[in-house]
């Protein structure tokens, strides 16, 4: 058995809005309040890095914490560790789907990349609903407005049925970005590994 999936192989992204869930949520220094750097920012921002360079204009969804944890916080920090991996300025606007957001979001070049605020601020995220039923939300409805594409890199969180996971699913067409690529071949390949396996029973 093996999984088909669109990737950003089988699209063109130069000039286009491209709306990008990954997952940055980070281990926090309990007494600093700063995020630790790790493999995961790392590899999200490779997918990140391809996007710019093909010419699209880059806006990241990503969530820290969780509301009323020790480790819920803005993505400002994030930004900065972005930046740094994928080689150029990574723009940060603590906003989602009000004015500020719009406007940062319109206003991109192609190239450039912005991340949004985390998104768990809305508490609509964590509703476990529908694609269709997040579709409808504030944050799926209006950002999907102003995008072309969705990508969903976010492999480790791919599980939950929240609005940026799923809800622009019903909104926008959907590529698996290169993380989340690299994860359903691996489990592709073990599918069909098991489907090889002959049992001898005595």
């Amino acid at each position: 058995m093996s999984l088909s999936f669109r990737t950003l192989d089988d699209v063109d992204v130069s000039g286009k809005t491209v709306i990008v869930r990954v997952d940055l949520n980070s281990p926090v220094d309990p007494e600093t309040k700063k995020i630790q750097d790790n493999e995961r920012i790392q590899a999200h921002a490779k997918t990140l890095r391809e996007l710019s360079d093909r010419g699209a204009k880059v806006v990241v969804l990503a969530h820290q914490g969780r509301k009323g944890g020790a480790d819920f916080l803005p993505l400002k920090q994030h930004a900065e560790l972005l930046s740094r991996h994928v080689g150029k300025p990574v723009k940060y606007v603590p906003d989602l789907v009000e004015e500020e957001a719009e406007r940062a979001i319109k206003g991109l070049k192609s190239g450039e990349i912005l991340l949004l605020e985390n998104v768990r601020t809305l508490d609509e995220e964590t509703k476990e609903a529908s694609p269709e039923e997040h579709a409808k939300g504030a944050l799926v409805s209006k950002l999907s407005k102003l995008a072309d594409l969705f990508v969903l890199d976010a492999f480790s969180v791919a599980h939950r049925s929240h609005a940026s996971i799923v809800g622009f699913a019903a909104a926008l067409p959907v590529v698996a970005g290169r993380v989340m690529e690299r994860e359903l071949r691996a489990l592709s390949e073990l599918l069909e590994k098991r489907e090889r396996i002959i049992l001898f029973m005595g």
